[in-house]
């Protein structure tokens, strides 16, 4: 028996051997395969991996197109992923893989890079290099440890689309991100948390791009006198930390989803805010209906989802507001499922004492569920079905049906902290949150920068 399993082994080995043929990039493309620990019904059990199902493959057998994405796998990426010299395209988008990214090294036919919604931890320091047909990447929503844009990237010269939001980017923003490096690069897009740490600017010009997310704290900018983030995606309240800044002189907010009451500026302030090209509840300063500024207490743990800002209009959030349901003016559904939901469930949930059903499903949430929902005395259906959320499930009463499936780490505990903010506290009707403003990441060095400018069209 033993001689036959070697034999049988054998025989494997040269069978898969004589097969891998079939394609020069087999050996890497059965090392993915194992490092995610792709499951049968993917359809990567043939032993060409030209015949695998989101794999696309040119004339010559190299593999030119991997789209995995929204595949919920997990594991790891393999190191030996650069040598797959004729790929154009990498689509990993909102899966569960983990680990560091591996070097693309060389890739000078890769176009895409698709890698948003994953739990990648780091970006090595050649991972542009010598991309110089790169023309898009999307690296939203990692945790990565903190990381400097590397200047390899100016190899990427081909660049159009540049996604980096919540993707815990430190150091100044490279100066080389502009025409003479990047003449194709005509939207940046992502969150700006990283100038709050760059203390020393004068002038902030990040107009027409495409930034999106909440404005950050503005506190530690003393010198800072010129802002304009015009013509962005820009969601969320106005902070408190901008609208007090003495150095402030000029101002420019217009055409974005900015919410909350319209804020109010120092005189000396010349401010540019063209009527109705936000989102603030009023179209005048002045208080917001107490519903709204619950709902955007909620929003906050998700960063004010673009979704929900570019529907949220007005100051009666009854009045076809996306995902919410009222009865005689009493919001009695909040209905968020599949809306490419990040971050946490907020403990504002608990201050909408009219609430029914509660549906976050089909999300990216994690965190845990917070004890405080437990407390709402109408709720009649939890449902947070298919997010990564964790922990112990708090206890509601017996008629209330809560559904958590497709969490895998619910009921169990992960080193990973969770929104602790107490409803309490809502928007001020002079300036956007009660706060500084977000401040997601820290501990990063400020930076000498004196001026920025990206003015790309």
């Amino acid at each position: 028996m033993g001689l036959l399993l070697v034999f049988l082994a054998g025989f494997s080995s040269i069978f898969h051997f004589a097969n891998s043929q079939a394609s020069p990039d087999a050996e890497v493309m059965f090392s993915l395969k194992e490092s995610l620990n792709v499951p049968d019904s993917l359809g990567w059990s043939d032993p060409d991996p030209c015949n695998w199902n989101h794999v696309v493959c040119s004339d010559e057998k190299r593999v030119t197109r991997i789209q995995i994405g929204r595949q919920n796998l997990q594991g790891t990426l393999p190191s030996n992923l650069q040598n797959l010299t004729q790929l154009e395209r990498l689509e990993l988008q909102y899966n569960n893989i983990s680990g560091p990214l591996p070097s693309l090294n060389g890739l000078s036919s890769l176009e895409v890079i698709l890698l948003s919604d994953n739990k990648f931890i780091s970006v090595p320091s050649d991972f542009f290099t010598g991309l110089s047909s790169l023309q898009s990447v999307e690296i939203d929503n990692n945790p990565f440890s903190n990381w400097v844009i590397p200047e390899s990237i100016k190899n990427a010269s081909a660049l159009q689309n540049f996604s980096a939001s919540s993707a815990n980017i430190s150091g100044s923003i490279p100066g080389f991100f502009g025409p003479d490096s990047f003449p194709g690069l005509t939207i940046l897009s992502g969150g700006i948390d990283v100038i709050q740490n760059m203390t020393l600017l004068r002038e902030v010009w990040l107009h027409s791009n495409g930034f999106s997310g909440p404005l950050p704290d503005f506190s530690g900018l003393k010198d800072l006198e010129s802002l304009s983030l015009r013509d962005n995606s820009f969601t969320g309240l106005v902070p408190e930390s901008l609208v007090n800044l003495e150095s402030l002189k000029v101002v420019n907010l217009s055409n974005n989803l900015l919410q909350g009451p319209m804020p109010v500026f120092r005189s000396s302030v010349s401010v540019d805010m063209v009527k109705d090209s936000n989102r603030f509840c009023l179209p005048t300063p002045g208080l917001c209906d107490s519903r709204v500024n619950t709902l955007l207490s909620i929003v906050k743990s998700m960063d004010y989802p673009q979704r929900l800002a570019d529907s949220w209009k007005g100051n009666d959030p009854c009045t076809e507001w996306i995902g919410i349901t009222c009865n005689n003016g009493n919001i009695t559904v909040v209905n968020f499922e599949k809306m490419g939901l990040t971050g946490s469930i907020s403990p504002y949930f608990a201050s909408v004492k009219s609430l029914e059903r509660l549906v976050l499903a089909n999300n990216n949430l994690t965190g845990s569920i917070p004890q405080e929902i437990t407390t709402l005395p109408g709720l009649k259906v939890l449902d947070v079905s298919n997010n990564h959320l964790h922990g112990r499930v708090p206890a509601f009463t017996s008629n209330v049906i809560v559904n958590t499936n497709g969490n895998p780490n619910i009921g169990k505990d992960v080193n990973s902290s969770t929104s602790s903010e107490s409803p309490s506290v809502s928007p001020s009707a002079n300036a956007g949150s009660g706060s500084g403003g977000s401040s997601r990441k820290s501990g990063k060095k400020s930076s000498a920068l004196i001026l920025v400018i990206m003015f790309f069209r």
